[in-house]
C-alpha cells in the first residue's frame, strides 16, 4: 500500500477532473507500480533517454505529472541521490497552442534540449543528487535578500540551503570531458567536503549527512538553493503543496540558467520524492557581469531582471521536466540493474566500497558458476550471469560497470565467448570461466 499517492493531495476544480486524475492513478497503480516506485522509475527512464522511442515520451510525461499531482508535500533533509529523468524546452508559444486544444506548441514538441541531453550527458551520472542543510535565519534572511514572505515562513525545522552534487564521467568523449571543467569554472563549483570544519560553505556541515553522503559518488558540489515548504508556482498545479528549492535569489549568486530555476517535490514512496524543474520564462537575469578595475572590487552589472521573489510579477513559470531524489538508505535499490545501473559508484568513488560492491557478488540459486577475477583486473568476483554486474574493458584499458542484459558481448573480457577477442580487448590472466548464459 502507497502511503504518499492520493489524489486528495491535488485541488481539482471540478468531480470529473477529480475522476479523470484518480483513474490515471489507478491505471498506474495497476499497471506500472506493482514492482515498487524505482524500478517503474528505472523504465521510464529507460524511455526518456532513447531518442528512438521520442513518440513515446509524452505518455510517459503524462504519468510522471499523475504521479507529481497526487505526491505529498514533505520537508527533505541530508543528502540524496539525483536522477535526472527528463529535460524539456520552454514552450513560449503555449498559451497560442492551448487556444487550438494544445498542451505545447509545434516548436516546443521538437524537444531539443532533451534530445541532445540524451546523446551527450544523460548516461553519464554528470550531476548524483542534492543535500539538504541547516541553515540558520540570519544566513537564509542575508540569502533571500531580507525579503519578508520569505523570512516569514522561515522554519528552522523544515528551512535547509542546499547544493548539488557532479560527478566526473566515465571515460568521457571530447563533449563530455567539458562538463566538469565548465560547470566549476561557471558555476563556482567547489571540492566535496570531507569533515565538518570544511571552509566556504554557509550551511551547517552536520557529520550524519557528510556520514551518508559516503553513499553518493561525486567530487564536485555547488548551485546553492534555499528551500522551504510552500505551494507550486506553476499556474496548471493551482497552488499545490510542494517542498519548494529556490536557486533565484539574488545573493545566492546564481548563474545561468539557475537564474530562472524553481525545483519543486513531493514523496511518492518510502525515501522516494518526485521533483520537477521549474523555469521562468519572464523577469529573468541571464547572470551577473564583473569587471575588475584597477585592483578595486569588481562592479556587477545584472545581464536581465534580477529576482526579487515579487508575487505580482508573472514570471511564466513552466514545467521542464522532471527529476528524483533518493534517501542514501536505499542506495543499493538505487543503482541496481532494475533501476539506474549508470548511476552505480565505480571503482576507486566513493559509494563503491561504502556501499559494499567491493565484495563478491553472492551467487544466485541456480547458476552454472562464477567468474573469480584477480586484483589485477580492479574488481572483485562479478557474476557472469544476467542482471548481475559485470566488467568490461573500456577505450582507456581500465574495467568499467557493464549494464547491458548480457554478458556475452565482443567487448567482455570475463566470458569465454569472447576468448577470440583476446587480442583486441587485452586483459590480466583470470582463472577458468564458466558463463550461466545458455547460448555460450
Amino acid at each position: 500500500m502507497n502511503n504518499y499517492l492520493n489524489v486528495a493531495n491535488f485541488p481539482t476544480a471540478s468531480e470529473q477532473e477529480q475522476q479523470a486524475l484518480s483513474n490515471a492513478l489507478d491505471a498506474i497503480i495497476a499497471n506500472d507500480l506493482q514492482d515498487g516506485a524505482l524500478p517503474m522509475l528505472g523504465r521510464f527512464r529507460k524511455i526518456l533517454g532513447d531518442n528512438l522511442r521520442r513518440e513515446e515520451w509524452d505518455g510517459i510525461h503524462e504519468k510522471l505529472l499523475t504521479l507529481f499531482k497526487c505526491g505529498t508535500s514533505t520537508p527533505l533533509d541530508g543528502p540524496m541521490i539525483g536522477v535526472s529523468m527528463s529535460i524539456r524546452d520552454s514552450d513560449y508559444f503555449k498559451e497560442a497552442a492551448n487556444k487550438h486544444g494544445e498542451n505545447r506548441s509545434m516548436l516546443a514538441h521538437l524537444e531539443w534540449m532533451a534530445t541532445l541531453w540524451n546523446v551527450t550527458y544523460a548516461s553519464t551520472g554528470l550531476w548524483m543528487g542534492k543535500t539538504f542543510e541547516p541553515v540558520s535565519a540570519e544566513v537564509f534572511a542575508a540569502k533571500c535578500g531580507h525579503d519578508p514572505v520569505a523570512i516569514f515562513n522561515y522554519d528552522p525545522e523544515t528551512t535547509r540551503i542546499g547544493r548539488n552534487f557532479f560527478r566526473e564521467p566515465d571515460d568521457p568523449n571530447f563533449i563530455q570531458s567539458l562538463g566538469m571543467p565548465v560547470l566549476t569554472q561557471f558555476w563556482n563549483l567547489q571540492d566535496r567536503p570531507l569533515d565538518t570544519k570544511a571552509p566556504g560553505f554557509d550551511s551547517q556541515l552536520l557529520a550524519q549527512n557528510l556520514a551518508k553522503e559516503k553513499a553518493i559518488p561525486y567530487v564536485k558540489t555547488g548551485g546553492i538553493f534555499l528551500s522551504l515548504p510552500g505551494k507550486s508556482v506553476v499556474a496548471e498545479m493551482r497552488g499545490k503543496a510542494v517542498y519548494q528549492l529556490n536557486y533565484r535569489w539574488h545573493d545566492l549568486h546564481p548563474a545561468f540558467p539557475m537564474t530562472r530555476l524553481i525545483d519543486e517535490l513531493v514523496q511518492i514512496e518510502d525515501g522516494v520524492y518526485l521533483g520537477q524543474l521549474v523555469m521562468a520564462t519572464h523577469h529573468y537575469s541571464l547572470g551577473t557581469l564583473r569587471i575588475p578595475l584597477f585592483g578595486a572590487p569588481p562592479p556587477e552589472w545584472e545581464l536581465g531582471e534580477a529576482y526579487s521573489g515579487d508575487t505580482s510579477l508573472d514570471y511564466g513559470y513552466q514545467n521542464n521536466g522532471f527529476f528524483l531524489m533518493i534517501d542514501t538508505a536505499r542506495a543499493r535499490e538505487a543503482f541496481a540493474d532494475s533501476a539506474f545501473p549508470n548511476l552505480r559508484p565505480r571503482p576507486g568513488e566513493r559509494g563503491w566500497k561504502e556501499l559494499g560492491y567491493d565484495q563478491p557478488a553472492p551467487a544466485k540459486p541456480g547458476a552454472v558458476g562464477t567468474a573469480s577475477i584477480g586484483r589485477a583486473a580492479g574488481a572483485t568476483t562479478p557474476n557472469c550471469s544476467v542482471n548481475s554486474p559485470r566488467f568490461v574493458w573500456n577505450r582507456r584499458r581500465k574495467p568499467t560497470m557493464a549494464t547491458s542484459a548480457s554478458c556475452c558481448n565482443r567487448a567482455n573480457p570475463f566470458c569465454r565467448c569472447c576468448n577470440a577477442n583476446k587480442a583486441k580487448f587485452p586483459r590480466p590472466a583470470v582463472s577458468t570461466i564458466t558463463c550461466a548464459i545458455s547460448k555460450c
